[in-house]
């Protein structure tokens, strides 16, 4: 079927003739190299690419060394050299030969909004692993073993598989779409928005907000980290309720939120949130950083994850034996700034819910 036809009302004509479209694919690359779409700026794009490759690579494809690649869609920018980097791209979609590819267009170091990350059987850390796990055992994790193309999550017990081979890629589908609105829209978000609006159970809901010295924001008795889907363009906040998504508005109660413990103000549900779920912006990091404090020790040990760091707020990254070091800003999202944290340290891998490297 011609794509272009299927979702003529999403595409434009851009440059050269080609069209472009608003929304989130793939980024398919010559071997040896992986990518993923982690944000927008703008009206375009913000891709996560690893080009680990060495001088053999190139020549073996009859290149010279720091010769743009050919890939989906395009060639990388003239005049940078990819060998063994990872780094951010600006890059705008486009269709052509039959299929939505992205263009990158050069590095790009400035602000985007995070993708929507969804929480999957209630936990928003969880990581997906293409092909076989059994690379696990050899860094000393805890992980399911024998198991392929599966999504693991975090909970109470330490790391259980999701789903194995359940036709779900976050490379090309909305983990929103594909959690909340039971949507698995190929090249998702392109095409119809999706919503998925409560049906009155949280309306006129009042619930406090708690900072905790060794844990995670909670938002009435939940864990913002989990039931906070994320925050919109003018601040309101996007509330998980159990029948549906909810926009709240948070009031403080206290002069300044971020250096008091226990409640420190409210969130008041405004009424049903009746968005396309990916125009929500979830934390940077989510769904693969997880924070080594009380609610998350027990079952990050039972994974075999390790939390060591000194100073600072130790976190370990699902699906590597890594640590890092971070303040406060994850676990006390939203209302501390994630991305700040995230990208002042170069933790560009956790932007993907794909293993693609740190």
């Amino acid at each position: 079927m011609d794509l272009g036809l299927l979702w003529r009302r999403w595409l434009g004509v851009g440059r050269f003739g080609l069209r472009s479209y608003v929304g989130v694919c793939g980024v398919g690359l010559v071997e040896g190299s992986a990518a993923a779409v982690v944000g927008r700026a703008g009206g375009g794009f913000v891709a996560y690419v690893c080009a680990d490759v060495d001088r053999s690579f190139w020549e073996r494809h009859g290149l010279a060394w720091g010769e743009p690649a050919q890939f989906w869609g395009g060639r990388w920018p003239a005049g940078v050299d990819y060998g063994g980097r990872c780094s951010l791209f600006s890059a705008s979609p486009v269709y052509l030969l039959d299929r939505v590819v992205m263009r990158l267009e050069g590095p790009y170091g400035g602000f985007f909004k995070p993708l929507c990350a969804a929480p999957l059987a209630g936990s928003r850390w969880w990581v997906y692993v293409a092909g076989c796990s059994d690379v696990f055992e050899l860094v000393g994790l805890n992980y399911p073993r024998d198991v392929c193309d599966a999504v693991f999550i975090l909970a109470e017990g330490g790391i259980s598989t999701y789903c194995k081979e359940c036709g779900f890629d976050p490379n090309i589908h909305s983990s929103c779409k594909f959690s909340l609105a039971k949507a698995a829209v190929y090249h998702s978000p392109v095409g119809p928005p999706v919503a998925a609006p409560g049906r009155g159970a949280l309306l006129g809901a009042e619930l406090p907000v708690v900072r905790r010295r060794d844990g995670y924001l909670r938002v009435g008795s939940w864990l913002a980290w989990h039931r906070v889907l994320g925050t919109l363009d003018g601040g309101r906040w996007v509330l998980i309720g159990d029948d549906g998504l909810y926009e709240a508005v948070f009031t403080a109660t206290v002069e300044r939120p971020l250096e008091v413990f226990g409640e420190v103000g409210y969130v008041r549900v405004a009424g049903p949130y009746r968005g396309d779920v990916d125009d929500v912006q979830s934390p940077c990091g989510a769904p693969r950083l997880v924070a080594c404090v009380e609610d998350t020790r027990e079952a990050l040990a039972a994974a075999g994850h390790r939390c060591e760091a000194e100073g600072g707020v130790p976190h370990v990254v699902l699906g590597d034996a890594v640590e890092v070091e971070l303040g406060r800003e994850l676990i006390d999202w939203p209302l501390s700034d994630s991305c700040g944290a995230v990208l002042k340290r170069g933790l560009y891998g956790v932007l993907t819910p794909l293993d693609v490297g740190v």
